[in-house]
């Protein structure tokens, strides 16, 4: 159970890596722009030194819905039934010399026979039958004796409590053949039954202490592996990953005569921030060979306790965030081909610089040639690959710059700034078709990796202080079997 309750956690880390992992899409050909006369036949003035233009208002930071990532873990009994069986002793009871008055001696032996291990609802269940010799002996012989019967049924709850320890299990004996033995020529039967009982009571504190012993105590792996699920991540082309874990629960158990189903969940934030050097994404820890320029604010968090969640669901929502740097927008509209049309006068956004908070400048050629600072409120979707500002604007005193040349008309502009598709690197839509095979390509021989999503598509957008974030909603989850 230890390695499938590590690897159940790891998993959780490696499907935010393989969603970054999908590589950049086909931003497409960029179709060459009709051609617009170089007239420069209005000229927006130069603007004002003497009056900086303030960065926009702030506005409340875009947050992404926490997640839910759900994995089942697979243990087949087969391995558990194994390790009872090599470390129980066969032999449950022993006596030689029990008292029993004028009938002499009582020698027994009680000796168990294979385990059975099945799930019941949310128990594993351990049997065993009991097979016994009891004789009655006196003056060096032994005179009679029985076969009495019995079963041995451990339970163990598939809980883990929030200290991360499996409770201890329940054993008891039922004698279910008991055994009498007749002394004095069949004078005298003896019914050596309530004395096998007692021992067989006795004996069970020792079969339910060497399987409390095989229960492992899961809280010094649990914290490493919550530290490391705290860690950022250095993905290819620049990227990285931070899962932001907040919170561990287990929800509901089950299985069969062949196998024990476990379900973990694990509450987090998880985000891809397409560019990392310069950054500081927002994960507690960071680890060597992060980029440079990453210092995660924040010492480590400690491990919560375990949570219980018996409405723990068999899949997950998984909003996952897709952050781009502060100067995608200036990129986008660098590539936008669609001319801006002022009423009569057209101009083509030859660059464009800086970001949404400080400004973004544009600067026109064209019939219109000058430059303009433009900002915007918001984000939205535009398909499963591409983005859009909206609420485009100018910036304090660039519309009255804009109106003085022309007149030209900012809204014409804002327009031409809203158009621009912002291309994700990451395509939302192929998700839900190359998730599950990623997955299984992550089997070895040792555990088999499967991954279900029942859908993956754009959820919703925002910024974050100059960052635009885009936020992918995958239903699914993890399973692991362990061969």
């Amino acid at each position: 159970m230890r390695g499938i309750r590590g690897a159940a956690l790891l998993l959780v880390l490696v499907l935010v890596l393989v969603l970054a992992a999908c590589g950049p899409g086909a931003a497409g050909r960029r179709e060459a722009p009709a051609p617009i006369p170089e007239t420069c036949a209005v000229r927006v003035p130069p603007r004002d030194p003497a009056s900086p233009v303030a960065p926009r208002a702030p506005t409340p930071a875009f947050e992404a819905p926490r997640s839910t990532i759900v994995v089942h873990a697979e243990v087949p009994l087969g391995g558990v039934k194994q390790a009872l069986e090599a470390r129980v002793p066969r032999r449950v009871a022993e006596e030689r010399d029990h008292d029993l008055g004028v009938a002499g001696r009582l020698e027994y032996t009680v000796d168990r026979g294979p385990f059975t291990v099945r799930v019941d609802k949310e128990t594993l269940v351990v049997e065993a039958p009991l097979v016994g010799r009891a004789q009655a002996c006196a003056k060096g012989k032994c005179y009679a004796g029985c076969a009495p019967e019995a079963r041995v049924t451990a339970r163990v709850p598939l809980r883990v409590g929030a200290d991360y320890k499996f409770h201890t299990s329940e054993v008891r004996i039922d004698v279910t053949k008991g055994c009498a033995v007749r002394a004095l020529g069949g004078i005298l039967t003896i019914d050596v039954t309530p004395t096998l009982r007692g021992a067989l009571a006795a004996q069970s504190r020792n079969i339910q202490a060497s399987i409390d012993r095989e229960l492992p105590d899961l809280r010094p792996d649990a914290m490493r592996l919550w530290a490391e699920l705290g860690k950022t991540r250095v993905l290819p082309l620049g990227m990285c990953a931070a899962l932001r874990p907040e919170e561990i629960m287990q929800g509901p158990a089950s299985g069969t005569a062949e196998v024990a189903r476990l379900r973990f969940g694990l509450r987090a934030r998880p985000e891809v921030r397409v560019r990392c050097e310069g950054t500081a994404p927002a994960a507690p820890v960071s680890v060597p060979g992060v980029a440079p320029g990453l210092s995660p604010p924040g010492a480590p968090k400690p491990l919560p306790p375990l949570r219980d969640d018996p409405s723990l669901p068999e899949n997950g929502d998984i909003h996952l965030a897709i952050v781009l740097p502060p100067d995608a927008a200036a990129r986008a509209l660098s590539s936008a081909t669609d001319a801006v049309d002022f009423g009569g006068r057209r101009a083509r956004i030859g660059r464009a610089t800086g970001d949404v908070t400080s400004g973004l400048l544009l600067e026109l050629s064209g019939e219109v040639c000058g430059d303009s600072l433009m900002t915007a409120t918001g984000l939205a979707w535009i398909d499963a690959q591409s983005l859009h500002l909206t609420g485009g604007a100018p910036m304090a005193g660039e519309g009255e710059r804009l109106a003085s040349a022309g007149p030209l008309d900012p809204a014409h502009l804002a327009a031409a700034v809203e158009r621009a598709p912002i291309v994700l690197p990451i395509s939302v839509s192929a998700l839900e078709s190359t998730l599950p095979e990623l997955a299984r390509g992550m089997s070895d021989d040792k555990l088999a990796v499967s991954a279900a999503v029942e859908g993956a598509k754009p959820e919703s957008a925002g910024m974050r202080n100059s960052d635009l974030v885009a936020v992918a909603l995958l239903h699914g989850s993890v399973t692991l079997r362990a061969k």
